[in-house]
């Protein structure tokens, strides 16, 4: 029997603490959805929380050891889906996102501490990616 495994629409990132306020008012502007704080008994300081209108959620912990770099770093970088490309890039911008330049996808942005997003249309409207 084959093993069937999907992606979730979940991620969770690590920033450093004095990110926080600058993460909130960058992803508020962003997104265009609440930036929740949430508490857990588990993680000192608690998170962001970003939940999707469409589904899926980002959360962000605090971490003094976490990666931090005004430049994309090498890390995981995300795909954000959109119908609305050109409005969620503009968004970026507004918010004084830098632009990535990679020869992989056409729009990557950066949020403060170096994650890096690509901007790509919803799954419907996606050419097909990969081998065939």
């Amino acid at each position: 029997m084959a093993l069937v495994i999907s992606l979730g629409n979940n991620a969770h990132l690590f920033a450093r603490p004095h990110r926080r306020d600058q993460l909130r008012s960058s992803l508020t502007a962003l997104f265009g959805c609440p930036v929740a704080d949430v508490e857990h008994p588990g993680i000192p300081g608690g998170m962001l929380l970003v939940r999707f209108p469409r589904g899926g959620s980002l959360s962000i912990e605090f971490d003094d050891d976490a990666p931090d770099d005004d430049r994309p770093r090498l890390g995981t970088w995300l795909e954000l889906r959109t119908d609305d490309l050109a409005g969620l890039v503009q968004r970026a911008r507004d918010a004084g996102l830098p632009d990535v330049h990679h020869g992989g996808h056409p729009h990557y942005l950066a949020i403060p501490g170096g994650q890096v997003f690509a901007v790509a249309p919803q799954a419907e409207q996606a050419p097909p990616v990969g081998p065939r």
